[in-house]
């Protein structure tokens, strides 16, 4: 039997099979497929993966929902309608808090808690568990970081729920002001990056509240939910506990994970499924040569990537990968292709052997947390001198590894700026197809 997990109804609809033997097949964002970005709605090409001998369980439960700011009311007779077979629920902070706890790294589960913060699911908006799943803690909605983080990000001409880390890069440019976030008027009256800081300021210190109780119950963190995507507040986080994991995909894609996780966990009796790495999605066959690839870099600076799995979660990895020089002063150039905000940070992809020589804090495989720079390279720091890191392991299945190996053998420098491969307001490309849109539209090369 497969065990399925499937989350949507506001945004970041996706799938995700476990398999009977705690492997992960597919696991995608229906967005990957119907090019809108956070589409809330399951594809029908994820829908057909879906078997009637499949053990499908739902992301939340509707029954319990108490959140108006939801759209639609899903019940699970519609859910059961659009894929075609029995759909079990769970709350949807549990799906939280198991995709980041049954991906662990660590196989003991004494002494881990488990925190989640978002906007809200049915009605909780930040809840600690223990590693049985007992609730130890819940703070519920009106009162939310994520959803107070999502108002602020409105205030400022942003898009909620998509685009609070815009704010959060912007934070960098101002100061914090002592005043009450939650009052629109007073943040838009302020100019804009010091209202950015203001609020930024806050959520640090309110994540840290919570951290601080989950930390009472365990010293090994698991943590999931759209604020873990808070790579600043990550950093401040992780120096309370002796390690911490958080979820590849802390959104509600995220949920489908661990749906099926939990699912998985709860008619097996295992605590972990056989988590590898987070390049699970749509397989793009390509015959990639990193020695091609590096020619690009150093003749034009930049190019893109398309080659095997697609990475799951909100970061492109190295497979569907936007790829420049960090040599050349080439951070403007690249947002604009991208369309985006000219003082938008851009994270380095760096060879394992040598992030400590470069970095100075803490860093992982995912651009989950931000460290201190110690080299000059302008064009992957940020203006307060941070760089959000994806250290690449030597046994990284990415085409990101070989092409930084050549990258290093002839310039000696280890690292590449890696961003998605997307432009703003549009979802990280999917297949080859997406690539030659996006190399003929933005005149790019892309790879695969």
């Amino acid at each position: 039997m497969r065990y399925c997990g499937i989350s949507g109804g506001l945004h970041n609809a996706a799938i995700a099979f476990v398999e009977e033997n705690g492997d992960l097949g597919f696991v995608g964002e229906s967005e990957r497929f119907s090019k809108r970005k956070n589409d809330p709605t399951l594809h029908w090409k994820l829908i057909d993966m879906i078997s009637k001998k499949d053990s499908v369980t739902w992301y939340e439960d509707p029954s319990l929902r108490k959140n108006h700011l939801y759209v639609k009311e899903y019940t699970i007779q519609d859910i059961e309608t659009q894929v075609n077979t029995k759909v079990g629920c769970m709350t949807h902070h549990e799906s939280h808090a198991a995709s980041s706890y049954y991906t662990r790294p660590w196989s003991s589960s004494e002494d881990t808690v488990m925190l989640n913060i978002d906007g809200a699911g049915e009605y909780q908006s930040a809840t600690i568990f223990d590693h049985n799943f007992n609730l130890l803690h819940e703070e519920v909605i009106p009162k939310s970081i994520g959803g107070v983080y999502a108002m602020a990000t409105k205030a400022l001409g942003y898009k909620p729920l998509e685009e609070e880390y815009i704010v959060m890069g912007m934070a960098s440019f101002g100061e914090p002001f002592d005043v009450d976030v939650t009052n629109v008027e007073l943040l838009k009256s302020i100019k804009k990056e010091n209202a950015a800081a203001t609020v930024q300021k806050w959520a640090e210190q309110e994540i840290l509240r919570l951290a601080k109780i989950a930390r009472k119950y365990g010293s090994k963190l698991c943590y999931a939910g759209g604020v873990a995507q808070n790579v600043v507040a990550n950093s401040l986080v992780r120096d309370l506990f002796d390690d911490m994991w958080i979820a590849i995909n802390p959104t509600d894609g995220g949920g489908a994970l661990g749906a099926a996780a939990r699912s998985y966990a709860l008619a097996t009796g295992k605590d972990k499924i056989n988590w590898i790495d987070p390049y699970l999605g749509f397989e793009n066959v390509s015959d990639v040569n990193p020695k091609r690839i590096v020619d690009i870099l150093l003749k034009n600076a930049m190019c893109g990537v398309i080659h095997g799995k697609a990475e799951f979660g909100p970061r492109a990895l190295g497979n569907r990968s936007f790829l420049a020089n960090p040599i050349y002063d080439i951070k403007d150039t690249v947002n604009r292709v991208k369309r985006r905000e000219v003082f938008r940070p851009f994270a380095p992809a760096i060879l394992e052997e040598f992030a400590d020589e470069y970095f100075e804090g803490p860093m992982n495989e995912y651009m989950q947390y931000v460290s201190k720079a110690k080299h000059d390279y302008e064009s992957v720091t940020h203006v307060d001198g941070t760089a959000r890191v994806q250290i690449v392991r030597k046994d990284c299945r990415s085409i990101i590894r070989p092409i930084l190996e050549e990258f290093y053998e002839r310039t000696k420098v280890p690292m590449l700026l890696n961003t998605s491969l997307n432009v703003r307001g549009k979802p990280i490309c999917n297949n080859r197809y997406d690539g030659v849109l996006f190399e003929n539209t933005y005149k790019v090369k892309v790879f695969g």
